[in-house]
C-alpha cells in the first residue's frame, strides 16, 4: 500500500499534532542519535509548551514503544521536518493515528481492529491501554 494525502483521513488538530510528535519519535528511536532526542523534546514542547511537553512526550513515547513491542517488522514513516513528505501519511502511521482517533470518539471496535492491523495480528491490548493513557494525559492537561 502506498502513502497517501493525510488531509484524505479527517484527523483534527490534536491528532496531527500527535503524528508531528510520533515523527520525532519514530525517528529518535530509529536512529538512537541524541539530536533526535532533542528535536523530538523541541516539537513536544512547541507543540504543547513548556510545562506540558514532558508529560506528553512521556504518554506518547509509551504508546509507540508499545505498539514496536507487538511488532515483528520495520515501522514505515515520513519525516515532520520534510516539506515534501509532512502531508503525506504511511499506512502504518495512518493505522497508529486512527486507533487514537476512534478511541477518542468512542468506537472501540475500530480501534481494535485499527491496532490489530498495526501489530500484525498480535493482541493490542497493550496498545490500546497506551494510547488510553495518552488521551488521558491530553484530557487531564487541556489539550483537547
Amino acid at each position: 500500500m502506498r502513502d497517501t494525502d493525510l488531509r484524505a483521513y479527517g484527523f483534527d488538530g490534536t491528532e496531527l499534532a500527535l503524528l508531528a510528535l510520533c515523527r520525532r519519535l519514530f525517528e529518535a528511536v530509529s536512529n538512537g542519535r541524541p539530536a533526535s532526542w532533542t528535536a523530538a523534546r523541541a516539537a513536544a514542547t512547541e507543540f504543547y509548551g513548556c510545562g506540558l511537553a514532558e508529560p506528553v512526550l512521556n504518554a506518547t513515547l509509551e504508546a509507540v514503544d508499545a505498539m514496536r513491542r507487538l511488532r515483528s517488522t520495520a515501522f514505515n514513516y515520513r519525516k515532520d521536518g520534510c516539506s515534501c513528505c509532512r502531508n503525506r501519511i504511511t499506512p502504518e502511521e495512518r493505522l497508529f493515528i486512527s486507533a487514537f482517533h476512534n478511541l477518542r470518539r468512542g468506537k472501540r471496535s475500530r480501534a481494535y481492529v485499527k491496532s490489530m492491523l498495526l501489530v500484525e495480528g498480535q493482541e493490542p491490548a497493550a496498545l490500546l491501554v497506551a494510547l488510553e493513557m495518552l488521551d488521558y494525559t491530553l484530557y487531564e492537561l487541556g489539550l483537547t
